[in-house]
């Protein structure tokens, strides 16, 4: 009896046992699955494997290292796209509201011997149909290209961290995309970076192409950023480069970007005082620091002195010495706003990006 027992027990035993390991393998199958059905973020910014029709084909962005014309070194302004819609086409559609397409006009407007590249993160097809886009596009000096990002960094001393992935360990991967993407640009060809929400009053063409501004009176931001494409300027943007692998963390949200700034710039000028660095660049190795009235005279805070219409005159006299204007756009703004509007941003928009207007017809978005 005592044998039959101990028999029972074991064959209750073998098969919970085989009951647990077929769920092991059960939940390891769907696992598997649901990895193959969600394919990994980074997959969206890797060359589309998908061949384009016959009519597709043409409206493509060229890969900015394979296209003819390429980014004259020290003589570029850049701006970056980031922003990836992955899905099974594996094309994104480019779709850039008027306040983008402003940004990118004033500065080949203010900039006409310089060409001005955007430079976008993933394989994108254009509109076909696009008024704003063509507005933007009919200044000779504006160019699309996509940058698949891994072979970008080829030759760069991030080009092995970026295989490691910790680049999109993150909540705010297009923010970091884009922080790197500039930096690799002003690496491989030097000029000036510009932000998509900073439209350009005036050339920024000077004596010094190394420079960035002071965005409050002890921080200094990185939406414009110039860098000379050799000597000083080269060497500045692989310390930037180094110190964004080394001290990369992905759910900080400025640590990438303007913290980044900071950090080199505290180590180059031996001080961290932003407004000492701002009244001498010879502290900082000759690096011009602009003031906060030159892109950031309307700080946040003030952010909606752009759209309110009250605040039009006194916004225009604020910024009648500045550059441009950095409109703050990770901000909530309510687009669409009425081109007959009297608010300094679209009084500033008409003068500075005047055919993105008119392709707006009735409203800016």
């Amino acid at each position: 009896m005592f044998k039959v027992s101990r028999l029972l027990i074991c064959c209750i035993s073998w098969r919970r046992r085989l009951i647990f390991l077929g769920l092991i393998i059960a939940s390891s199958l769907l696992l598997i699955g649901k990895i193959n059905r969600e394919p990994k973020i980074y997959h969206c910014y890797m060359d589309a494997e998908q061949k384009p029709n016959s009519n597709e084909k043409q409206w493509i962005l060229g890969d900015i290292l394979f296209t003819k014309e390429k980014p004259k070194p020290g003589r570029t302004i850049f701006f970056v796209e980031s922003k990836c819609n992955c899905s099974d086409s594996e094309y994104s559609i480019l779709n850039l509201p008027a306040h983008s397409a402003c940004a990118i006009e004033s500065a080949a407007l203010h900039h006409p011997t310089y060409d001005v590249f955007v430079l976008v993160a993933c394989p994108t097809i254009r509109q076909q149909t696009d008024a704003i886009l063509d507005a933007m596009l009919s200044y000779k000096n504006v160019k699309l290209r996509y940058v698949n990002l891994w072979r970008f960094a080829k030759g760069s001393p991030i080009e092995y961290w970026l295989t490691k992935e910790d680049l999109f360990r993150t909540k705010y991967l297009m923010v970091h995309i884009s922080d790197l993407m500039r930096l690799l640009a002003l690496y491989r060809y030097g000029g000036i970076y510009l932000d998509e929400d900073l439209i350009v009053f005036r050339a920024l063409e000077h004596d010094n192409p190394n420079f960035m501004g002071a965005e409050i009176k002890i921080s200094i931001g990185n939406s414009v950023l110039g860098l000379a494409p050799d000597g000083f300027g080269h060497m500045l943007a692989e310390l930037f480069l180094n110190d964004f692998q080394r001290n990369y963390l992905g759910n900080v949200w400025a640590h990438n970007g303007p913290r980044l700034m900071e950090r080199i710039m505290s180590r180059l000028c031996g001080t961290s005082d932003v407004t000492a660095m701002q009244k001498n660049s010879n502290l900082c190795h000759g690096v011009k620091v602009f003031n906060v009235s030159s892109f950031y005279e309307i700080n946040w805070v003030e952010r909606s002195h752009f759209f309110d219409e009250k605040y039009a005159n006194e916004t225009m006299k604020r910024l009648e010495a500045s550059f441009g204007m950095h409109t703050w756009n990770h901000m909530k703004t309510k687009w669409p706003l009425s081109v007959n509007a009297r608010s300094a941003y679209i009084q500033l928009a008409k003068k500075h990006c005047p055919k993105v207007v008119t392709a707006s017809g009735k409203y800016f978005t």
